[in-house]
């Protein structure tokens, strides 16, 4: 296993052969999938895990994690309703899968209705960002087009916290045996009730809460420095994340974007134009001993790209490879 920083190309649900030869144009030989197209309705099977892997590495490529199964998997879990016990069966199905084809890292995060953004506006040079703006949402209103349950809610943080915890205790042990890290995203918006459903990885220190439930080496953060610099306080949360995970190593990949504002209203923007000093930040996570990967994630929508945003990552992955290396010319 790799153990120093580097870029991964994600954010994909597929790997096809543009997309792989696109990643190694770009010098990249780390990639990610979120939600995976693959076949199944409540389980993905060892042969279709292990053909994705298989894809990577003829192609010269190492897949070093899978990010969220479907909504449909584990809403039940989420949510503590009837059938939550045969979805956390299949969950640990594919953590035993993921195992046994040497994938080492699952993501996964605890919003039942997933990610929020209000409108999108525009930002340097009139590129489109997506934005979140409390007031507005207060109304019911999502523009993200992603699976998600509305259709229960959920308003006691305590109950959603009861939930978590029963998921941990059931997939834990399975993972610690796999050898599989499970990465918890923070929620995206950072608030404390969306849509009448508690939300509870929405400040710094639920996530120390969680990491006391867990006790385990399989347990980890996907640190999303944009969710961490949406919150109240903006930079200081992204810095105390890296400063209080890192040493313990339990940072096991960081998405690294950034945004302009804090809750209750912000918006998403360039590399270098949000609350944080994306320098800085690649210096403490190095300081902190992080040796896993950096990987784009929400991009602006920049003139002539395409949906999934070539332009824009390969702009994301150039911006993020510049301050390695001069990171490690100053080292």
């Amino acid at each position: 296993m790799k153990q120093n920083m580097r870029i991964a190309l994600g954010q994909m649900q597929e790997l096809t052969p543009e997309t792989m030869t696109f990643a190694k144009q770009l010098g990249v030989t780390s990639m990610q999938l979120n939600t995976p197209n693959l076949p199944g309705e409540s389980c993905w099977a060892y042969e279709d895990l292990y053909a994705l892997k298989k894809t990577c590495e003829d192609n010269g490529l190492f897949l070093e994690s899978i990010e969220n199964v479907p909504i449909r998997f584990y809403d039940k879990i989420m949510l503590g309703l009837p059938g939550r016990d045969e979805q956390i069966e299949n969950y640990c199905t594919i953590i035993r899968h993921m195992g046994k084809v040497g994938i080492p890292i699952l993501g996964h995060h605890f919003m039942p209705n997933f990610v929020w953004r209000t409108s999108s506006e525009p930002g340097r040079g009139g590129a489109l960002c997506t934005a979140f703006d409390l007031a507005v949402a207060a109304n019911g209103i999502n523009q993200v087009k992603y699976a998600a349950n509305r259709e229960v809610r959920i308003p006691d943080e305590a109950v959603m916290w009861d939930h978590y915890e029963y998921f941990l205790k059931a997939v834990i042990p399975v993972a610690e045996q796999a050898g599989v890290r499970l990465a918890l995203h923070p929620d995206d918006p950072p608030v404390a009730m969306l849509d009448g459903t508690a939300r509870i990885f929405y400040k710094v220190e639920n996530f120390k809460k969680a990491e006391a439930l867990a006790n385990s080496d399989a347990w980890g953060l996907n640190l999303c420095l944009g969710c961490c610099s949406e919150m109240v306080y903006g930079a200081a949360n992204v810095m105390e994340m890296i400063q209080h995970f890192g040493p313990s190593n339990k940072i096991c990949y960081v998405h690294f974007r950034d945004v302009q504002g804090t809750m209750p209203k912000f918006q998403e923007c360039f590399l270098g134009e949000g609350n944080y000093h994306p320098a800085e930040v690649l210096r403490e996570l190095k300081r902190s001993g992080f040796t896993g990967f950096l990987m784009d994630d929400h991009v602006p929508n920049v003139i002539n790209d395409s949906a999934w945003g070539h332009r824009a990552r390969a702009h994301a992955v150039g911006y993020m490879q510049g301050l390695l290396n001069a990171l490690e010319l100053l080292e």
